[in-house]
């Protein structure tokens, strides 16, 4: 049903309204408020900010792309539009106007965790791995707490073949959030993959404890690594895991 206000509304209130509709989960009705307030009155940064992000979230890549540069057009620098540029610049496939946004938003953000992690997953989403795992390592320092930046990070580590750094961020995660059997899983494949196999196997001692259907995944992984050690007897393997100390 089209959403329009019942009587003539400032362009603050249609914004105040359409964000209530998306903290609802109301995308499509805040869309059409904000489309509605973009030909009501004149341009607004924050209705076009919005607009685009909601675009954005449906796929409509093209018009969420010319809403934010709009958005930017009236307020350049802001640091949140530019993060949102960069965004829909990476979901369009567009790398270097991605890095480009990203890049300024670090700038114009400083201190923040949330530019330098947008613009790990550019690097990531460009093929430059060691650059993405650099801008991943400052954002963990700057939100030390955050389990899943530190899992993002070791993910990173582990293909760059760094064991030992992806093993220490994935201990981070342990330290900061709540026992996850898929990171006791790759703590132990990174542990394994460097050779140090009595901490890999309490590593997936602890994670088959967590949830068994881990149980494949870790034998997979003990069957195939260079280092690794082979069951002929599953269930032997299963004792140990529920034995192993942890």
């Amino acid at each position: 049903m089209p959403i329009a206000p019942a009587s003539p509304a400032s362009v603050e209130q249609l914004l105040a309204l359409a964000i209530r509709l998306a903290n609802a989960g109301q995308a499509p009705q805040a869309r059409q408020l904000c489309e509605h307030a973009r030909l009501q009155h004149p341009p607004h940064p924050a209705v076009l900010q919005l607009l685009s992000r909601l675009q954005l979230a449906q796929g409509a890549l093209a018009e969420a792309g010319t809403s934010i540069a709009e958005s930017l057009a009236l307020r350049p620098g802001h640091g949140p539009s530019l993060l949102l540029a960069g965004d829909v610049a990476r979901a369009a496939g567009d790398f270097a106007q991605a890095l480009h946004h990203h890049e300024h938003a670090v700038a114009s953000m400083p201190g923040r965790e949330e530019p330098l992690h947008a613009l790990a997953l550019t690097f990531k989403a460009a093929g430059r791995v060691d650059e993405a795992a650099q801008a991943l390592r400052q954002a963990v320092a700057l939100a030390p707490t955050q389990g899943g930046l530190w899992f993002e990070l070791a993910l990173l580590l582990q293909d760059l073949g760094d064991h030992d750094g992806a093993a220490d961020a994935l201990r981070q995660v342990l330290r900061v959030s709540p026992p996850r059997a898929e990171v006791e899983v790759n703590l132990g494949i990174v542990l394994q993959e460097s050779g140090r196999m009595d901490e890999a196997l309490r590593a997936y001692g602890r994670a088959y404890r967590l949830h068994e259907n881990t149980f494949g995944r870790i034998a997979h992984a003990l069957a195939t690594a260079p280092t690794g050690r082979l069951w002929l007897n599953l269930d032997d393997l299963r004792a140990t895991l529920r034995a192993t100390p942890a």
